[in-house]
C-alpha cells in the first residue's frame, strides 16, 4: 500500500519503494488528497479526492488505487472505497493541474493524467446533478471540465491561483477587508497578517463601518499590488507608499481590533 503522509520527501521514499504515494493538503476552506507515482509507476493516471475529512480521504484514496491495481479502473458507479457509498471516477481536465497538485506538479514537471474519486449525496445523487445536495456540489470542484468553467468561488480560485501563490496561505483563505474595497470603491491602504490572517483595509482601518469576509485571492486578483506584501510576518502590517509598501509593527490596540473585527465580519 502507498505511503500516506504529507511530507513530500517521505511521499518519495514511498514512490521509490512501493511505486506511489498519498499526499494529504489541508486546504483553507476544503481538504484536497492526491497520489504521485502511479502514472510513473504503473502508466494511469493519479486519483484525487476533495471536500470531504483528510484522514478520511487518505484512507479512501488509499483503497481506491488498490481496487485499480489489483481488479482494473472501473468506467461506472463502483463500491469498495467509503463503506456503504458508490464512487465514481471522472479524468479530470488539465488546466486544474498546476494550481491543484502541487507535489504531482514537482515530481513530474510537467502535466500528467488525474481521475477525480466523486462522491455522491446522500440520496445517491452526484456533483454534476442540479437536484444533489448543496454541499456535495460545493464541496467537490467540477475538475472534469476546465477551471474557466468553475463557477466562482474557493475551488477556481485554487485551480486559477494555487500555483505558485505568493502568500503563505492558499487563495481562497478568508481575509477581513472592506465592502468598499471589494466593490473597487476604495483603495487598500494598509495589510496586516496576524495568527496567519490577512486584514486588507483602506485609509478607515478596523473602523470602517463595512468590514467584511472575503478571498484572498479575489482581492489579489483585484489589487496585484497586494502580492508585494506577501512576505510579512505574523504581527506585522504594511502601508502602501508611491514606492510599494513599507512593513511597520502592530500594537496591541491594533491586535485586539482586528480581532473584535474579525469576530464582527464573520457574524454578520
Amino acid at each position: 500500500m502507498g505511503e500516506r503522509d504529507e511530507s513530500f520527501s517521505e511521499v518519495l521514499e514511498a514512490v521509490e519503494e512501493l511505486g506511489w504515494g498519498v499526499v494529504g493538503v489541508s486546504g483553507a476552506q476544503f481538504d484536497i488528497v492526491h497520489t504521485v507515482g502511479l502514472w510513473h509507476s504503473a502508466g494511469v493516471a493519479e486519483v484525487a479526492m476533495f471536500g470531504l475529512d483528510g484522514e478520511d480521504m487518505l484512507e479512501w484514496v488509499g483503497r481506491c488505487v488498490e481496487l485499480g491495481l489489483e481488479r482494473g479502473w472501473p468506467e461506472g458507479e463502483f463500491g469498495g472505497v467509503i463503506d456503504g457509498v458508490a464512487t465514481r471516477l471522472r479524468g479530470v481536465d488539465g488546466s486544474w493541474f498546476a494550481g491543484m497538485f502541487g507535489a504531482a506538479r514537482h515530481f513530474y514537471g510537467e502535466t500528467v493524467p488525474v481521475s477525480q474519486l466523486v462522491w455522491p449525496d446522500g440520496e445517491g445523487r452526484w456533483p454534476w446533478d442540479e437536484a444533489a445536495d448543496e454541499d456535495v456540489r460545493v464541496s467537490q470542484p467540477r475538475a472534469w471540465a476546465p477551471v474557466r468553467e468553475q463557477p466562482a468561488g474557493a475551488w477556481r480560485l485554487v485551480g486559477e491561483l494555487g500555483a505558485d501563490y505568493p502568500f503563505p496561505v492558499s487563495p481562497d483563505a478568508w481575509t477581513l477587508t472592506t465592502q468598499s474595497i471589494v466593490d473597487s470603491k476604495r483603495t487598500p491602504l494598509v495589510i496586516a497578517r496576524g495568527e496567519g490572517l490577512y486584514d486588507v483595509l483602506d485609509e478607515r482601518g478596523y473602523e470602517a463601518d463595512d468590514l467584511v469576509l472575503a478571498y484572498l485571492g479575489d482581492l489579489t486578483t483585484r489589487y496585484p499590488a497586494l502580492t508585494g506584501a506577501a512576505d510579512l510576518s505574523d504581527d506585522e502590517a504594511a502601508l502602501a507608499t508611491d514606492s510599494g509598501w513599507t512593513k511597520v509593527g502592530r500594537t496591541r490596540e491594533q491586535t485586539a481590533a482586528s480581532v473584535a473585527a474579525w469576530q464582527s465580519a464573520g457574524t454578520a
